[in-house]
């Protein structure tokens, strides 16, 4: 899908269970929305973590002054939210703005997002803590800002950055037309047999 100034792409293969990985984007006026949640299994709820996180996100952030403090105070409220409530499991959060003048952005977790150009790889995500989870009520969210970038952004649950390398990852998107690059990154994790390891969540963005 396509506005004026980017161009996305989203897919999500499931595991062998429940899916819980949940990836969404939208625009808020001119800038685009992207964000990445990955229910933690083992302990029940996930899924519908996900789902809080990011239905909540897109219910709010038009109330919000974009930057990168807001965001982090955003995530931190719907953790307490759904400690609070004692309804929702726990989940990781990747949450990007992208605008004409640059990125901004805050996470929790293991699920990432990446920049890759011709330049190299810029990892966003590389302070954010893994722990606590989303859903915790003791989440710690790392914010994040960038320059107006080139290249592809690269959001992605640990069903990709964990069961394949970083250079795989850079090689498959300098390689592949942007309509199929989705598909050919769950490729590098899916087995012979069409399974996954584990529910993989992709979201592409890039400047059109």
């Amino acid at each position: 899908m396509r506005n004026k100034m980017f161009k996305v792409s989203k897919q999500i293969q499931a595991g062998d269970r429940e899916v819980q990985d949940r990836a969404e984007f939208f625009w808020c006026g001119s800038n685009l929305v992207l964000v990445v949640a990955d229910g933690a299994g083992g302990m029940g709820g996930g899924a519908e973590a996900a789902e809080f996180v990011v239905k909540g996100v897109k219910e709010r952030i038009s109330s919000l002054e974009l930057d990168s403090e807001s965001l982090t105070n955003l995530v931190a409220s719907l953790d307490r939210e759904m400690a609070a409530s004692g309804a929702f499991g726990e989940t990781t959060c990747v949450l990007v703005v992208l605008s004409s003048a640059g990125i901004i952005g805050t996470s929790v977790g293991d699920s990432g997002a990446f920049i890759f150009s011709k330049i190299g790889v810029e990892s966003l995500t590389v302070n954010q803590l893994r722990k606590p989870f989303v859903g915790s009520g003791r989440a710690m969210p790392v914010g994040f800002t960038g320059s107006s970038f080139e290249g592809t952004l690269l959001l992605a649950s640990d069903g990709l950055l964990k069961y394949t390398s970083q250079q795989k990852i850079a090689d498959t998107i300098a390689t592949t037309d942007f309509e199929s690059m989705a598909e050919k990154l769950i490729a590098l994790v899916r087995y012979q047999s069409g399974a996954s390891p584990d529910d993989v969540s992709v979201l592409l963005a890039r400047k059109t």
